[in-house]
């Protein structure tokens, strides 16, 4: 890939020019042009984030194929935690759960991390102001740092800017949801006789939250899902499943694609599940509306023995009926810069950045666990009920959405601030220094959690008797556990709860049972820095040798707290403990560039680039304080051969390091609970083998974590021919080995290693010795093994002036094709394990991956029409398509075979394309290049429905029947405004 930098970048004019300026480029730092670059760099400009009307930064990066939006706001999800509504950059899909190996910096310098994962928000950089957008798709860890493992995004502000930019937009749906309104403003202007200059520049945007998709849109209202069909109960309490002959399940596969996916026992009227205690007579009843009667249940097809999960078919409420389709979010951002020439050899230069987001999502209310139960002597219980149970409990499921509305919400502010000395040092030596102060607040509040045990006692009611401690009257309904002499502190304030029917909670029960849940998150970073470039010596005929050399010093610091909440281990889903720390890094970098040759005879030119960094990261538990260091050396080799004019080679090889993050390493929760789906796993071990067994998973950050390391390879090759004049071309080849990766191991995933490959079980706690009775996961994050990612990247430019074709033709065309081919993205958790080839994976991961598998080919090609004061950009978007789940084994798989447990019905999943229109009209007034411009723009013009790609299975599950990591799921949406430039 190549540089189009700047303004105009599209044109040969621009292009031109651009060979001839000395910049830095990201990828080194030494001044070159974007072209020189020996290692895959595209850019984005300008003029292209105008034409194609991106409004926020995420919108730009999306038009890069080897970014994958894994966080996004498209992509809330069922839980939604504290990034909802956030937009990070995750270059090759390799960013971990916890983390990110992808340095995003603003201005070629890094800004402060939005959230304790250490990825930048994209909501909080002023899009308006954009100059272009550097992406380096590795080997950049020598040249600015850790955290560069999968490279480097570097957002370029215009400073230079002068004149006043304006812009209004708004857009909707062609479904009339998901309105945004988006506007900006920006001046710049010099003073002091062009001494100095400054900018000011705010942008605003709010975007409307669309609710879940089920509700939304047609296609999802499919319902589409994988259902598994192994440990199945059916409604007469016989066993079912792929392996149970004689059963419905068996002959189909252990996981079947099918339509109509629900919640297992999940409607909003109540029902008894299909489990002990509840004698068979009195199961699969649900509630009538007022909750005194009783009415069959339809369970559906695949219902695990745990009652938890999804289902087919059945009487509940649909899989994907709480999930928001997109998240609501209102942005705010500020920035200023300024600078100043001191004298002519001394700048002073500052930057500051104010940015605000707030973002909502619904999320999914906690109901009843399947392993709470309710008495038959519960006064709510309808009598025909009570009679069918005998004296029974029973377990029930209920969708409380509809009365206790649930939704998160996250607010972030940030500030940043950069002061700076810059100067010449005679011939072409520069040096400079700055320091950055930036601070980070993050609030997250989710508005209704479960609490479990003001669950049971609301639950376990009664009729008071006659002199009863609380002075009830008799037969009025109260907590049991209130009766009691000495009645649990926790039921101060109890209310009995009528789970039963339809909204017959009480205000008093709800607020008793469901209670707000809070994290607050406060990050500081301090950077000091200095570095100086120039030429060595002349250099041996082939031009000077290029210097740069540096240091930094940085530090980070944060506190995650909850409030006053007693018990963390009482909240559904757990909740997490306080946690933070301080970690503290010294680097220190050298680079060479040596011009060997250059206008001989099959050596236009040859140059040579070497780079090598040192950092020390030392770290700080403040909950327990351990405390830590460690170092690491990160290099880079590259080089650049042109033997004719117009054919150009390049390649480089590095070794990227990153340090463990601050949510990797002080992360601190609670384990889950035993017998929820997240509190579930299936024991081979177990009575039957493969059985369910409930223990809890102690998941979280470690402090024991060492730095990752890459080994990261890269050869290509440019063509800019001169007989077609206009068009360049690039293919690049590259290998990312990443050792020591962190990992976040699922307890499944451990359970399975063990048994399989004798690893990892020391993470597993048996009890009693008993291998059939796990009571204890150790599932939290650990250094091991290797990702292996190899692909291609290809570009391809073409400017045509229409002149050219016949000559009384106005304007000229522009094509632009950008694309990603990935064939290797093998993971080997263990050297005892074999690698797993993720690469061409279209369906989404289930749980905390610590990185995201994309179709084999993603490409987008746009053309450009200008004419006068008109532009038009059509836009063509292609997800390939690819493998549902690579650790399945379907029909289209070499193999396969229905009785083995990894077998599924289907896997392999179509691909999409997306075609988008965007035009322009310039209204010139005034002098230079003043104008007013009218825009519009069409996504997903035709409005494709998504593909179904869907998760994989199990009591995880998907809150999507798509993936919408890569498949528009919003449809056709319009979006028209206006500019002016002064």
């Amino acid at each position: 890939m190549h540089a189009q930098d700047g303004e105009g970048a599209g044109s040969p004019e621009a292009r031109a020019a651009a060979e001839q300026e000395s910049i830095v480029v990201t990828g080194s730092r030494i001044r070159t042009s974007g072209f020189n670059s020996p290692q895959p760099l595209t850019v984005i400009g300008a003029e292209q984030i105008r034409n194609l009307v991106q409004t926020n930064s995420q919108d730009v990066l999306n038009s890069i194929p080897q970014i994958t939006s894994a966080i996004s706001d498209t992509n809330p999800g069922n839980a939604s935690g504290a990034e909802v509504g956030s937009a990070t950059a995750n270059l090759r899909g390799l960013n971990p759960f916890y983390g990110t190996r992808t340095l995003t910096l603003v201005n070629t310098r890094r800004f402060v991390p939005t959230g304790d994962g250490g990825a930048v928000d994209l909501n909080l950089i002023p899009s308006a102001l954009i100059a272009r957008v550097e992406t380096v798709t590795g080997g950049a860890s020598a040249a600015y740092g850790s955290d560069a493992v999968a490279g480097v995004v570097n957002i370029i502000l215009d400073n230079k800017m002068t004149g006043l930019r304006a812009q209004v937009d708004s857009g909707l749906t062609f479904r009339g949801d998901g309105r945004k309104i988006h506007g900006s403003l920006a001046y710049g202007t010099s003073f002091a006789g062009d001494r100095g200059h400054i900018i000011v520049g705010v942008e605003y945007q709010d975007q409307d939250e669309i609710e879940s998709c089920f509700n939304a849109r047609r296609w999802c209202q499919a319902g589409w899902d994988i259902f598994e069909n192994a440990n199945n109960i059916l409604p007469n309490g016989q066993p079912s499943g792929y392996n149970v002959p004689g059963s419905p399940g068996f002959g189909l596969p252990n996981y079947v694609l099918g339509r109509d996916s629900a919640l297992a026992f999940n409607t909003p009227y109540g029902v008894v599940r299909n489990r002990a205690p509840a004698p068979l007579a009195a199961r699969n009843y649900r509630f009538t509306a007022d909750g005194r009667g009783i009415v069959p249940f339809d369970q559906g097809e695949f219902v695990n023995n745990s009652t938890i999960g999804q289902v087919q078919g059945s009487d509940g409420i649909s899989n994907y009926d709480d999930a928001s389709l997109q998240a609501g979010l209102e942005r705010i951002v500020a920035y200023t810069a300024a600078e100043f020439a001191l004298s002519d050899s001394l700048t002073l230069s500052g930057e500051f950045n104010y940015g605000k987001r707030i973002a909502r999502a619904a999320t999914l209310t906690a109901g009843p666990r399947s392993t709470f139960f309710v008495k038959a002597t519960n006064p709510y219980v309808p009598p025909e009920l009570a009679a069918l149970l005998g004296g029974a409990s029973f377990s029930f499921g209920k969708d409380l959405d509809g009365q206790i509305p649930s939704y998160s919400r996250a607010e972030v502010e940030v500030y940043r601030g950069v002061i700076a000395l810059s100067g010449d040092l005679g011939g072409s030596w520069k040096w400079d220094a700055y320091y950055q102060y930036g601070h980070n607040e993050r609030n997250q509040m989710r508005n209704r959690s479960r609490v479990n045990t003001p669950f049971t006692f609301a639950l376990d009611a009664v009729r008071a008797p006659a002199g009863n401690v609380l002075g009830a009257a008799p037969g009025t309904i109260v907590c049991a556990e209130l009766l009691k002499p000495n009645p649990n502190p926790i039921a101060v304030g109890c209310s009995p709860a009528n789970f039963f029917g339809l909204d017959n909670l009480t205000q008093a029960a709800i607020d008793y049972v469901y209670r707000p849940v809070f994290e607050d998150f406060v990050y500081d970073q301090h950077v000091l820095a200095a570095s100086i470039t120039g030429d060595l010596f002349g250099g041996i005929g082939a031009g000077p040798i290029g210097f740069a050399a540096g240091g930094e010093y940085r530090t980070e610091s944060g506190n995650v707290t909850h409030g006053d909440i007693p018990n963390y281990l009482d909240y559904a889903f757990t909740f997490g403990l306080d946690y933070g720390g301080s970690i503290k890094v010294l680097e220190g970098f050298t680079e060479l560039n040596a011009p060997l040759l250059a206008g001989l005879p099959g050596a236009e030119r040859l140059d040579l680039n070497g780079a090598i960094r040192y950092t020390r990261n030392s770290a700080k538990n403040r909950i327990t304080d351990e405390a830590k260091s460690t170092t690491a050396t990160s290099w880079k080799l590259s080089a650049i051969y042109e033997p004719v004019r117009g054919v150009r080679f390049r390649g480089s090889r590095s070794r990227d390091i990153r340090a463990a993050g601050f949510r990797e390493l002080f992360l601190q929760q609670v384990p889950t609970d035993p017998g929820t789906s997240q509190g579930t796993v299936r024991n081979p071990n177990g009575p039957g083998g493969n059985a369910n067994d409930a223990t809890p998973i102690l998941s979280g950050g470690s402090f024991q974590l060492g730095a990752e390391k890459a080994d990261t390879t890269t050869a290509g090759i440019v063509l800019q021919p001169a007989f077609v004049p206009g068009l360049r071309f690039s293919a690049d080849w590259f290998e990312i080995k990443l050792k020591d990766a962190v990992t976040t191991l699922s307890g499944q995933s451990i359970v399975d290693l063990c048994d399989q490959f004798d690893t990892f079980c020391d993470r597993i706690t048996f009890n009693g010795g008993n291998l059939a009775d796990i009571s204890f996961i150790d599932a939290r994050q650990v250094n091991l093994g290797l990702i292996t990612y190899r692909g291609l990247d290809f570009e391809l430019e073409y400017n045509l002036p229409l002149s050219d074709v016949a000559s009384n033709w106005d304007g000229a065309l522009t094509l632009r094709v950008l694309a990603a081919h990935q064939y290797d993205l093998k993971v080997q958790p263990d050297p005892n394990v074999r690698a797993l080839d993720y690469a061409g994976m279209t369906g989404p991961l289930v749980g905390r991956a610590d990185f995201n598998p994309a179709p084999a080919w993603r490409w987008n090609a746009s053309v450009t029409y200008n004419q006068g004061g008109f532009t038009s950009v059509l836009q063509v978007r292609r997800i390939g398509s690819g493998i549902g789940d690579v650790t399945k084994v379907g029909p289209e798989d070499e193999g396969y075979d229905p009785s083995l447990p990894n077998s599924i019905s289907v896997n392999r999943f179509d691909g999409a394309t997306y075609v988008d229109l965007a035009m322009t009209y310039r209204i010139p007034f005034g002098s230079g290049d003043q104008n007013f411009e009218i825009f519009g723009k069409i996504e997903n013009l035709f409005d494709k429905s998504p593909p179904i790609a869907v998760a994989t299975g199990g009591s995880g599950g998907s809150p999507y029947p798509t993936n919408p990591v890569f498949f528009d799921t919003l449809g056709a949406r319009f979006q028209t405004g206006v500019r002016v430039r002064y």
